[in-house]
């Protein structure tokens, strides 16, 4: 993890990382705190540094493991930039190389669990802070970008950076919270169960959104029950006066929803919804015009994202917002001034004239149609053409979802299709059954295949300036790799 959870105005004691971690001080030979007669209470550490390569004088170095690195490894590196302090696992505690005597080392089981640990007393130490956590299948992040926009102009807040939202991005999130900080905006991801329980034990929020369940992660979790469930752990974990935020359009949120007696603020497009859209219109490229209503009062809204999905979205963000006490002239003015965020329904035009949708950050079954009914829309006079890779994580439901996806892309009106990945010749059999000519759906090996394609296409005029082209996938897809292909 290439991050400092740094900047902080409040340093670290010894003392606390000892008391948040659990973990066991070595006094190392010619160590400060043995030989200096220094208490724990006065050793100070600037920043939490899981990157040996970032540290910076004073941080003290937690080395995070993974399936092939050990990241006590990394502690004489560190050390060399400047470390003040090591965390460090406690298999290497005995035959540790000590890389200096003079610096204390904490040993503790388990450097992942320790970091979540950090970040929780972190929260802890914040009285005055609010967390607001995210959650969903699809859209957490636009939901939080678009909640940021909105409660950044009331509160200082601090933010999910990119998409760190899982055990570790999150307590990396979360640990650069500084004592003027109002309002943290967190982004809660998972694909296994037992995951989102603990980033709302680190987290603690006053504020829990769930955006929607739908079927994604499958292979971990087994099916849409098993998602509900383990989404559902964030509504389990909230304090009891605390606020869930409750899309009302998504059955599964409603009935897991109806188990707590906190607060509630519902969002949709269903009646009785305490925050609703109605009177929807598809501005095309322009985004989405819609009636904005909380409570008794409404107003009439544009948002730069285009899609119904990106409605509903703004639904949330304004549910969130209005749990934290924002005005309704607020919410518009941050939801008005919103952008869509990188890889996430992009509109980038090309040197050739093309419009391309990069929604390439990542898929699942429900993320791929509204892309493609959002595809649809902007259709009008133009041509489309849609670039798609594999839905990952779904189990033994991947061949039957893939092959549905080939006839999603048919309903949507696509005048081209290629695909790529394992399943990319159940997308394209299942167009070609559904009516889309041989010569216009293609599998291919590779994405830069795929490029060439689009390439020829535009040289032979099949498509033209203002042709419309959308590239989707899941993130190990990295299907953003053709748009650059077509960059250069």
């Amino acid at each position: 993890m290439v991050t400092c959870a740094s900047n902080s105005d409040i340093d670290w004691t010894l003392d606390q990382v000892l008391l948040a971690t659990g973990g066991r001080y070595i006094a190392r030979k010619n160590a400060k705190l043995r030989n200096d007669g220094m208490s724990g209470s006065s050793v100070h550490f600037h920043c939490i540094s899981t990157d040996s390569r970032a540290i910076h004088p004073g941080d003290i170095f937690l080395g995070l493991s993974g399936e092939n690195f050990d990241g006590a490894s990394f502690a004489p590196d560190a050390v060399k930039k400047g470390a003040a302090g090591l965390i460090l696992n406690q298999a290497i505690n005995s035959d540790i190389e000590e890389p200096t005597p003079s610096i204390p080392v904490v040993v503790v089981k388990d450097p992942l669990l320790a970091l979540g640990d950090l970040a929780a007393y972190r929260r802890s130490r914040m009285k005055h802070l609010k967390v607001v956590a995210i959650t969903g299948s699809s859209g957490k992040t636009t939901v939080k970008e678009m909640t940021s926009s909105v409660v950044s102009k009331k509160f200082n807040i601090v933010k999910t950076q990119g998409n760190f939202n899982n055990l570790v991005g999150l307590p990396l999130s979360l640990l650069p919270v500084k004592s003027q900080h109002e309002v943290a905006v967190l982004e809660m991801g998972m694909n296994q169960p037992g995951e989102i329980a603990r980033l709302t034990e680190i987290a603690d929020p006053d504020i829990a959104c769930i955006n929607n369940i739908q079927e994604a992660h499958l292979a971990g979790l087994g099916s849409i029950k098993g998602v509900a469930k383990a989404k559902g752990e964030l509504f389990a974990g909230t304090k009891s006066w605390g606020t869930l935020v409750v899309n009302v359009d998504d059955p599964q949120v409603r009935i897991l929803a109806r188990k707590y007696r906190h607060r509630k603020i519902t969002f949709g497009r269903r009646k009785g919804a305490d925050i609703r859209a109605t009177h929807i219109r598809d501005n095309g490229e322009n985004g989405m015009t819609f009636t904005l209503h909380i409570g008794n009062r409404r107003v009439r809204l544009q948002i730069k994202a285009f899609g119904t999905h990106n409605v509903m979205n703004s639904l949330a963000a304004a549910a969130i917002a209005s749990g934290l006490g924002i005005s309704m002239s607020t919410i518009v003015k941050g939801l008005s001034t919103f952008k869509p965020y990188d890889k996430r329904s992009q509109i980038i035009h090309l040197a050739s004239g093309l419009k391309v949708i990069n929604d390439s950050y990542n898929a699942n079954p429900a993320s791929m149609q509204a892309a493609l009914s959002a595809l649809h829309n902007l259709k009008r006079e133009r041509k489309t053409m849609a670039v798609l890779g594999d839905m990952f994580e779904l189990g033994d439901k991947s061949k039957d979802a893939h092959s549905k996806l080939g006839q999603a892309a048919f309903d949507s009106g696509v005048d081209y299709l290629a695909a790529t990945g394992e399943y990319a010749g159940d997308i394209i059999k299942t167009a070609l059954q559904s009516g889309l000519p041989k010569e216009r759906a293609k599998v291919f090996k590779n994405k830069n295949e795929i490029s060439k394609w689009i390439k020829r296409l535009i040289k032979s005029g099949d498509l033209r300036p203002n042709d419309w082209l959308l590239i989707k996938g899941s993130r190990g897809m990295e299907m953003e790799t053709v748009l650059e292909e077509l960059n250069k």
